[in-house]
């Protein structure tokens, strides 16, 4: 699509230009202005006259510097006015969204009103980038423009801030890239307690601080409020975490049972951070201790978006001698705001009092699964996540290998074997287009409508692959957030086929944004689709009775929760959580688990990562998964691995910096 329209425009422009040179020619005086939007305009070279006086076909050279058109090739210093910048913002949000111009008024709030979320805004900002350049770091990056840009709210917000900034700050556009990056081979990694520096920080820093202890209902609170105010902090109890602080220690994981903290505690951690504490320590226990699954993967996301504040979450062994534990947490109170080496987001203390971070370490890789994954033709196999992206790839790759039945979970209805009216509408952007044709006039209904109709298709084509590949196919419509769903979809499963050998659970929502503007809704429900789901589907696997035991139970991971991501804390929470919950069921689940924490996949993949965001990826040098390859790594972990949890990426590309 995106092709299509460029060539329309670069035809359009060559129309222009030859009817300027036309008139020009018959004298009929000044050239036309193009309309307001075409980015036309442009000067042509003398052209030489051929027979019969019909002159030939005009060569267009690079628009002048005063027109729309300059916009787009603005280098260091070049004028752009608001209007100039608009028109450009104007093109481009048209062209990524399908919504004609006349429908982007400049005050819309691009989330509420036109349902163009965080991912989407940063692909618009990254194609703005290329198209008129904006403000370069020293290392010749725009990822703090780009990245400030995206969090501004309406188009009317983009255009003042970049204006405000010309010409003074900005740069040309840099290299574009012409599409994603090239495949890279995957590297496999696996977690490891790793020794880290002992927390530096003084806890005389601590004196006149007001600090509040959310107790964990043991010792360890009464331990610790008692060392704080002999070092001179005021200790404050607190039932939750909330703002007017100078300090907090969270033990509420300590308190044991299996229900996690989270999503319960998000309103008040949001609260706090927002409200400007400086100091933030959320304490956990090891496994088998579940209560605090995901507060890891919620630190490593909230520092990065609080550089500010001291955040971090630290695992104690509770059983420990309070005193003890309570010096242990003093000093990591103490670290102070922007502590370096030793500041790592998500720390913890061996038995002995070592000090060590769960860190991503290289792995040996696999052989070639071949056909050695432990299914076969009569082997059941359920994926969760709908016949859809990632899932539906897996289940392609093991039918193809393994020849198993396959049952796909999802809460897109089945769709009809006839193709949608608006088959000619192959991408969003254009099934947005077709639906204001057809008459849809809102943002919301327009989008709703797109959703939909593209979630039928990636089914209905999934549902096509299997059947030639697989024993059989089924579809069941469910949501994995749905207990009783859950069992009735298993105990189906196991009447029909008389096993279930392996679990895939793929489910999974987004609803990115920047934490002090997360609605705790939102991330109660990209919580639960991943940590409520794994949980009813682990229980209902396991109760087999008289069938046969499940042999896997594999968790679809990402490295956001290994790493933390900006504008993705309740994600990078709950993926944190599948790694803690799959730690813990390793010892007692009747089969093997494995959880594993996905990088990027290529936009062809169908998952999270779109053409536009891809391209974004290629400008950073982060390489993306091919889904061949993913699939292969991950028949290779059936086959040959024995790790709980992995970390699949593509390899860094040579010589790139860390993103």
């Amino acid at each position: 699509e995106e092709a299509v329209l460029e060539y329309l425009r670069g035809t359009r422009e060559l129309v222009e230009a030859q009817r300027a040179v036309l008139l020009g020619y018959l004298g009929a005086g000044e050239p036309p202005q193009p309309a307001p939007g075409t980015g036309s305009g442009a000067p042509v070279e003398p052209f030489a006259r051929l027979g019969g006086g019909i002159p030939a076909a005009p060569v267009p050279v690079p628009p002048a510097a005063d027109g729309p058109e300059a916009v787009r090739a603005a280098g260091p210093g070049a004028p752009r006015t608001a209007e100039e910048v608009m028109d450009a913002v104007l093109e481009i949000v048209h062209t990524r969204t399908g919504y004609p111009r006349d429908m982007l008024d400049p005050g819309l709030d691009l989330e509420a009103d036109l349902s163009i979320d965080s991912i989407k805004r940063v692909e618009i900002i990254g194609a703005l980038a290329d198209r008129i350049g904006l403000p370069r770091e020293p290392g010749g990056s725009t990822g703090s423009a780009v990245e400030e840009l995206s969090r501004i709210k309406t188009l009317s917000g983009i255009v003042d801030w970049i204006v405000s900034r010309a010409p003074a700050t900005a740069s040309g556009p840099g290299p574009a890239a012409a599409g994603g990056p090239a495949p890279a081979p995957l590297q496999r990694l696996r977690v490891e307690a790793v020794p880290v520096a002992a927390a530096a920080g003084d806890p005389k820093a601590l004196r006149g601080l007001r600090i509040g202890i959310v107790g964990d209902g043991q010792g360890l609170a009464r331990a610790l409020a008692g060392a704080l105010r002999e070092r001179g902090a005021e200790v404050r109890p607190l039932a939750a975490a909330e703002a007017g602080c100078d300090g907090i220690v969270d033990l509420t994981a300590l308190r044991g049972g299996t229900e996690p903290v989270l999503p319960g505690a998000f309103a008040g951690l949001r609260q706090a951070l927002a409200g400007g504490v400086g100091r933030l320590l959320l304490v956990t226990a090891p496994a088998p201790g579940t209560a605090g699954a995901g507060l890891h993967g919620f630190a490593r996301s909230a520092a990065l978006e609080f550089p500010g504040t001291l955040l971090r979450a630290v695992e104690v062994h509770p059983k420990e001698d309070p005193e003890q534990t309570a010096l242990l947490l003093l000093a990591e109170l103490a670290d102070g705001p922007g502590a370096a080496s030793h500041g790592a987001a998500s720390v913890g203390y061996a038995p002995d009092g070592t000090r060590f971070a769960r860190l991503p370490v290289p792995a040996a890789p696999l052989g070639a699964a071949g056909g050695s994954v432990p299914l076969g033709p009569d082997s059941v196999v359920l994926l969760t996540g709908g016949a859809r992206g990632i899932t539906a790839r897996t289940a392609l790759a093991l039918a193809r290998a393994t020849g198993c039945h396959v049952e796909l979970v999802g809460r897109t209805p089945e769709p009809p074997a006839e193709e949608d009216a608006f088959g000619q509408a192959r991408d969003r952007v254009a099934l947005r287009a077709a639906l204001i044709a057809s008459g849809l006039r809102t943002p919301a209904e327009i989008e709703a409508a797109a959703s939909g109709i593209l979630a039928e298709r990636e089914v209905r084509a999934a549902l096509a692959g299997l059947t030639g590949a697989a024993a059989s196919v089924r579809y069941h419509r469910a949501d994995v957030t749905d207990g009783a769903a859950v069992r009735a979809v298993v105990a189906d499963v196991r009447a029909r086929h008389g096993r279930l050998d392996g679990i895939v659970h793929g489910a999974g929502v987004l609803r990115d944004g920047l934490l002090h503007e997360k609605q705790p809704a939102d991330f109660a429900a990209v919580f639960a689709a991943k940590v409520t789901g794994a949980r009813h589907l682990a229980a209902a696997a396991a109760e087999h009775g008289a069938y046969p035991a499940p042999r896997f139970l594999a968790l679809f991971g990402s490295v956001a929760g290994v790493y933390g991501n900006r504008g993705q804390s309740d994600y990078a929470a709950a993926n944190d959580a599948l790694d803690v919950l799959a730690r813990t069921w390793a010892e007692s689940f009747p089969g093997r688990v494995l959880s594993v924490d996905w990088g990027p996949w290529a936009a062809e993949a169908g998952g999270m990562v779109t053409p536009e965001l891809e391209r974004a990826y290629a400008r950073r040098g982060i390489p993306l998964i091919a889904p061949e390859a993913g699939t292969a790594a991950f028949l290779a972990e059936l086959a040959h691995g024995d790790d709980v949890q992995v970390v699949l990426t593509a390899a860094p590309q040579e010589g790139r910096g860390d993103e």
